[in-house]
């Protein structure tokens, strides 16, 4: 733990608190509303903490509205907003065993109780660093769920809730409201899978898990967040009509009964010794964990107690959230070596003293460009800070230049590529550095990897060792020339042979009808990953018909735009990349056409969709979208029909005032059938 977590924080002049307090507004909605955090959580503790202590001796300070009285962030206008039936608040936190203890004392003064004879029953759970959801039902049915936004009004986002598997979307028996809470979150795996293919295609980096629920679940199209594979932990209830239960581990044995995923880690806990060992062993799980957890959570656990202790103005005095300790470690940069990507990105890589951080030996970091080494002022030699950001990802968090010592060395970014020699480039705008050269070495043994890669032509039995020998042999030099290699030739390798080279013919024979997306993927585009390749694939259906595309038809793929459109285009244009498209063809490689034809009943209309409808409204945007219609998020000038379930809102009277044409459910099915019957 950092020093200036187990200090008191130094008391604050009112100008430093009028500063400090601008600041913590700030991170907020950084944190809250923007999903791009600034800090780490140890260093905006810290400053909560310093504004929280200002205010505690001069009241009159926050009397205005403090950003600490503040719960969650402002609701966007991307969504619908939705009111939570019973408000969802933050917790109060602690940073070591003292403090917990005092936050029993306040309870048992809460409750009118002797502290020193109270004895409460706990139950303990994992503080899951995520995004926090509100799902509401009633009689048993599921009418939407949303985000904690600001605690009383949240962000509806039932059809990117929907995409993790397995929730309820009924609950036989139920009668009247109930609120189901819980936490969406990104596993450390998919976390790390999804910037390691972003690293690749060059393109931004998740800072974390939680920045990567929060961004996939803030998506409108609800199969870009099917695409992240979130998933969900839930914890407690807000409004229960009808629900037995009588204590907080009922509720979690109920929530798990109903098929709600709940978290194996949470725990009954006798009384407050036991909750402190509780966290001391989560603490020690935490590197192990399948997700990032930043903390435990100390529950009362008798619902009748939690209802007479209440609330502060923020918090429930019934809960603390005892956060872990930020593990950091000191160690020295010994050298700084440069890598190649297949799109000939160059990225700089530390290399350092072995150190453990919290259960794994840490020797390299990423400095994902130039601008970051030179804006640390990095040096060989220098003392460091290294934390695995996010739980999984070393990263340097500064330098101890008052130990720099006097044969420290400055990092020169280098001018020409470490494998081919080529000149680099670096366009203006752009935080990367690349080598150009189509034929640097580095490239093509990335290039064909990714070729052959499970996310790509999927071609089993093609490894890294054996693309360095071709490459060694001289038998590839791009991904057509595997389609030409002969029986002979593979089985003349070092440890081949007859069966696994005719192994290997049968693997590249059946890559040749692979889908569409896969052959767009596999080109190793830059920007143009899985996902992308997969909408080009649904809206060209045959690599004529894309090649055929120009920059504007591109970019009204939805999830595209211009500045990937360009990419792509320019890409696909190169005459290096039309030669290999040419010679993929030649060789075979033909994927079965994929093109969903779409009808033009409703072709130059516009739509917005909003309110409560029978059906999602995925389902009425397909339905749009495959007759031609043009679904967007606002009513303008330019909508031509509005079609509107309960509860519209805003959009229903703009709609009004615009005296845009309105639609129930009934209505867009008549309007429908008498376009079809006009197209025929």
């Amino acid at each position: 733990m950092s020093a200036e977590l187990q200090s008191q924080p130094q008391p604050l002049t009112h100008s430093e608190y009028l500063v400090q307090r601008a600041e913590l507004e700030r991170h907020n909605r950084a944190y809250y509303e923007q999903d791009d955090p600034e800090i780490p959580d140890d260093e905006y503790d810290a400053l909560a903490r310093r504004v929280r202590a200002a205010e505690a001796e001069h009241p009159d300070w926050a009397a205005t509205g403090s950003p600490t009285a503040a719960v969650g962030g402002a609701v966007s206008s991307a969504f619908e907003a939705v009111e939570h039936p019973t408000p969802m608040t933050s917790l109060d936190n602690a940073f070591n065993d003292e403090e917990v203890a005092g936050w029993q004392e306040r309870l048992a003064r809460s409750l009118n109780m002797d502290p020193a004879g109270a004895d409460f029953r706990y139950t303990g759970e994992l503080k899951i660093d995520g995004l926090s959801v509100d799902l509401y039902y009633r009689d048993g049915q599921l009418q939407w769920a949303a985000t904690r936004g600001n605690g009383r009004t949240g962000e509806k986002v039932t059809a990117q809730v929907l995409t993790i598997p397995g929730l309820p979307q009924q609950l036989p028996g139920l009668e009247g409201e109930l609120e189901v809470r819980g936490e969406v979150y990104l596993a450390r795996e998919d976390f790390a899978a999804f910037n390691a293919h972003a690293e690749e295609l060059g393109e931004p980096l998740l800072k974390n898990p939680r920045n990567g629920a929060a961004g996939a679940l803030r998506q409108k199209d609800p199969e870009i967040t099917r695409s992240r594979g979130l998933k969900a932990i839930f914890y407690a209830l807000g409004k229960r009509d009808g629900v037995p239960v009588c204590t907080q581990w009922e509720v979690l044995e109920w929530l798990a009964a109903q098929g709600f995923p709940t978290s194996p880690y949470s725990r009954p806990l006798a009384d407050l010794k036991e909750a402190l060992a509780y966290h001391a062993e989560m603490t020690a799980q935490r590197p192990d964990l399948p997700f990032d957890a930043d903390g435990t959570v100390i529950k009362l656990d008798d619902l009748r107690l939690e209802e007479e202790a209440g609330f502060t103005s923020r918090a429930p005095r019934w809960a603390i959230a005892y956060k872990f300790p930020v593990e950091e470690v000191e160690t020295v940069l010994e050298s700084i070596t440069v890598g190649v990507g297949r799109t000939g990105k160059i990225t700089p890589l530390a290399h350092l003293e072995p150190r453990l951080i919290e259960g794994s030996t840490v020797s390299k970091a990423t400095l994902h460009n130039e601008d970051f080494v030179r804006e640390m002022d990095l040096r060989i030699g220098d003392t460091v800070v290294v934390r695995k950001s996010g739980g999984v990802i070393p990263q340097i968090m500064r330098v101890l230049t008052d130990r720099r010592p006097a044969s420290a060395e400055p990092f020169a970014f280098p001018t020409h590529c470490p494998e081919c020699g080529h000149a680099l480039v670096r366009s203006e705008g752009d935080a990367n550095t690349y080598c150009p050269n189509p034929a640097c070495p580095a490239q093509q043994f990335e290039r064909l990897s990714y070729f052959v890669s499970r996310e790509a032509m999927d071609i089993r039995g093609v490894g890294e060792r054996l693309i360095r020998q071709l490459l060694a042999e001289g038998l590839v030099h791009d991904a057509a020339d595997f389609y030409a290699l002969s029986a002979e030739q593979l089985a003349g390798l070092e440890r081949s042979g007859e069966k696994k080279a005719a192994n290997i013919l049968a693997q590249l024979e059946a890559s040749k009808t692979r889908p569409l997306w896969r052959v767009i993927n596999a080109l190793g585009i830059q920007h143009v990953g899985a996902r992308v390749s997969q909408a080009l694939a649904a809206e060209f259906g045959t690599p004529e018909r894309l090649l055929a595309a120009d920059v504007a038809a591109v970019a009204a793929v939805p999830g595209l735009g211009e500045v990937i459109a360009e990419n792509l285009v320019a890409a696909l244009h190169d005459p290096a990349m039309q030669n290999l498209l040419h010679r993929l063809a030649a060789a075979g490689v033909r994927p079965p056409e994929t093109v969903q034809e779409r009808g033009t009943a409703l072709s130059g209309l516009s739509f917005v969709i909003t309110g409560t409808l029978s059906q999602p409204r995925e389902h009425y945007k397909a339905l749009l979208e495959a007759q031609g219609a043009r679904v967007t998020g606002s009513v303008t000038g330019k909508t031509s029909y509005l079609l509107a379930g309960e509860d519209a809102g805003s959009k229903l009277e703009r709609a009004q005032q615009l005296g845009t044409a309105i639609l129930d459910e009934d209505g867009l099915e008549a309007l429908l059938t008498a376009r079809l019957q006009e197209n025929r």
